[in-house]
């Protein structure tokens, strides 16, 4: 069933917690069971064609390892005997099929890894999509098969043309949010819409927009008015989208490639958590440099204005990229500020926990402080507003090795103006999931 005419947009109803928990389970208290049953979906009586998605194969990603190579998780392919068809259906541009299987007990052997490091007794799904009227040798691995819970519904999105399917229950609502609302305050909330299911499946859409993956809908499913699940969807991953062009402004000069990836990289994720495009909000960013202990890596300060006027805050440090192509980074805080002064002229302040990438190099943390060029000082203080110390800046940004105790900064103009004092960016934020 395609949900193409749903209604607009259901009263905003907050956060999951604003409804009854129930944990995935039934009315009389029992665990509910999302892939157990007959195959549901438009193609649930081609047996052809689900005996032929059932025995495609998974392609079981390489084992993780750790740095010296000790294998830390590996997930096979199930059996073909012990796989099923959860779904198979026709969705808008394709088909799609969702195949489980249980991981039994000595697969390990078969694959000659460590015991200790293959689930076992669990069940893991991959799905399968394929052009319009695909036959199962046409259809292909769209994600990376992962381990599931019996009692946790399943989801699918594209990102390139907003198809979503969710499998739950038969009987369970189906509830879906395309993306966080960010107010003037910077307070976060989703609008949430009903839409169609067939025997428990939801097959709808969301607008898209080009991405490498979808990390802003979100679903819920329902029974009896009460909340049994809230997720994310798993999402396709296109990965010729990662280096899309993403316009940002750099008030200072614009860096170096590395520095610039950094700057795009820590972009992106918010932008792809929020599900807003680029002609949505305004990107700047105001420093992007090295770390006084950070080797050759480089970190960025990123402002995102959105159309609320709040603004994101976020920072990201990357290490130039290894010779497989992959790169070694890490956040170094994110928050979300009520609208106000323009993003360039307020103060931001950011603790950067980095490693040089030099084998046995301890972890350091440097003090990052982005202000108005007219900033000439920089005050540290405690949680307790005691004084710590006294900083200049070069040209309002400075950049030096984290006093200890460091909970809030004051910004000092060189007229002796102070601007007031501002917390440390937060770990990250909350964007409604």
């Amino acid at each position: 069933l395609i949900d193409g005419d749903a209604p607009a947009t259901a009263p905003a109803s907050g956060a999951a917690s604003d409804l009854p928990e129930a944990a995935g389970r039934e009315p009389g208290g029992a665990p509910a069971d999302y892939f157990t049953g007959p195959t549901r979906g438009s193609l649930a009586g081609d047996d052809d064609f689900l005996d032929g998605v059932t025995a495609l194969p998974w392609a079981a990603e390489p084992p993780v390892r750790a740095a010296d190579g000790t294998i830390l998780y590996y997930l096979p392919d199930p059996p073909v005997e012990a796989r099923r068809v959860v779904f198979a259906g026709d969705v808008p541009g394709g088909r799609w099929a969702l195949v489980v299987g249980g991981t039994p007990r000595g697969a390990a052997e078969a694959t000659g890894v460590p015991p200790e490091v293959v689930p076992t007794d669990t069940l893991a799904a991959a799905w399968f999509t394929g052009p319009p009227g695909a036959t199962a040798d046409q259809m292909t691995l769209a994600n990376e098969p992962s381990t599931i819970s019996t009692d946790w519904p399943a989801a699918l999105t594209d990102p390139r043309n907003g198809v979503l399917v969710v499998v739950a229950a038969p009987g369970d609502a189906v509830e879906v949010s395309q993306r966080p609302m960010i107010d003037a305050e910077g307070q976060t909330s989703r609008e949430w819409r009903p839409v169609e299911t067939d025997d428990g499946i939801a097959v709808t859409r969301v607008s898209p927009f080009p991405r490498p993956y979808d990390g802003s809908t979100s679903y819920r499913v329902l029974r009896g008015g009460r909340l049994e699940a809230r997720d994310m969807p798993w999402s396709i991953f296109y990965e010729e989208l990662v280096d899309q062009p993403l316009p940002i402004e750099y008030p200072r000069g614009r860096p170096g490639g590395l520095g610039d990836q950094a700057a795009r990289f820590a972009a992106a994720n918010v932008l792809g958590e929020l599900g807003l495009s680029t002609a949505q909000v305004t990107v700047r960013a105001p420093w992007v440099g090295a770390l006084p202990n950070g080797g050759d890596g480089q970190a960025a300060v990123v402002t995102i204005t959105l159309p609320s006027g709040a603004v994101v805050v976020t920072s990201q440090w990357l290490m130039p990229q290894q010779p497989d192509g992959s790169y070694t980074g890490g956040f170094c805080g994110q928050s979300v500020l009520p609208a106000g002064p323009p993003a360039e002229r307020r103060v931001h302040a950011l603790a950067c926990e980095v490693v040089d990438g030099t084998p046995g190099a301890p972890m350091s943390t440097d003090l990052v402080v982005v202000a108005p060029p007219e900033v000439a000082l920089v005050r540290t203080y405690d949680g307790d507003r005691v004084f710590l110390s006294e900083h200049s800046t070069r040209d309002g940004v400075l950049v030096v090795p984290m006093p200890l105790g460091t909970d809030t900064v004051e910004a000092v103009t060189a007229g002796g103006v102070t601007l007031g004092r501002v917390d440390l960016l937060g770990n990250a934020v909350d964007f409604g999931d």
